[in-house]
């Protein structure tokens, strides 16, 4: 049964109150969100509430573990909390522009709410904002919001992928290579649907596991490295086709698109 409640950051005590079933989880997919708050009855809470919503929620208790884990990690939405102590929000927002290729989208959370310091947030590069005392409706449909709005217009929307030689028809789960079936299983083709709408982007072990399998699966990444290996001989990701799917030492794996001139000498060697 799904809880309400709200909690109040002075007196650090969560308070749950019975809720109709109402679902805030309006993207349609299986998000995975990295929590930074040094305020631990917050963040139990906060995740309490993102967890019944079917997300995978990882937490980090300051701004310096979560820049390390994601050396190695990656998400589709990052909560940040504005004031923590040695590394603020602020500070990570700033690393963040400064060392990831990938933007992904950042809620703050924060006691401040003058409009100067909102807008000064926004302005750094964060996608939405929650003022403290944090509500549980308001949490999951800024969450929500924000979701629906990373993903419109990009290909987490279209019903049909054209990466030639490939055609992904992600309505009737079907995958053309050069006009010919490729016969994947339903977990396959999701995993061939979820590098695709992510080229370019390094994507760990977990946050695959956790998007193709869902949250709380039983399975774990060594899954994910044998569909990986079933994936790219089915389809033959390999630069004489024009793509790369890389397997990325202690972090994860990148699809993306060879050059032209790799492309040509790829198809020269073979």
């Amino acid at each position: 049964m799904a809880h309400s409640g709200r909690l109040c950051h002075n007196q650090n005590i969560y308070n749950p109150k019975l809720l109709n079933n109402n679902t805030y989880n309006f993207s349609g997919v299986n998000l995975r969100i990295a929590l930074v708050d040094d305020d631990k009855h917050l963040a139990q809470a906060m995740k309490l509430w993102m967890e019944e919503q079917k997300y995978d929620v990882v937490y980090f208790q300051n701004g310096r573990d979560f820049t390390s884990a994601l050396r190695k990690e990656s998400f589709d939405l990052y909560i940040l909390d504005w004031v923590m102590p040695d590394f603020d929000g602020e500070q990570v927002l700033a690393w963040l522009s400064e060392q990831t290729e990938h933007s992904t989208p950042v809620i703050f959370v924060t006691q401040r709410d003058s409009e100067e310091d909102i807008a000064n947030i926004l302005n750094m590069g964060a996608d939405d904002y929650i003022t403290k005392p944090v509500r549980q409706k308001e949490l999951l449909a800024r969450i929500s919001a924000v979701a629906r709005r990373s993903q419109s217009g990009a290909a987490a929307q279209k019903e049909i992928l054209e990466h030639p030689p490939y055609r992904i028809n992600l309505t009737s789960h079907t995958l053309f290579m050069n006009d010919d079936l490729v016969k994947l299983t339903q977990k396959e083709f999701e995993l061939v649907s979820f590098m695709f709408k992510n080229l370019g982007r390094l994507l760990s072990r977990g946050h695959i596991l956790s998007s193709v399998w869902g949250h709380g699966s039983e399975f774990t990444t060594r899954t994910v490295d044998t569909h990986i290996s079933r994936i790219r001989k089915k389809l033959q990701l390999s630069p004489e086709n024009g793509w790369r799917l890389s397997a990325i030492y202690h972090q994860g794996y990148r699809l993306e698109e060879v050059d032209s001139e790799e492309l040509a000498a790829a198809k020269k060697k073979s």
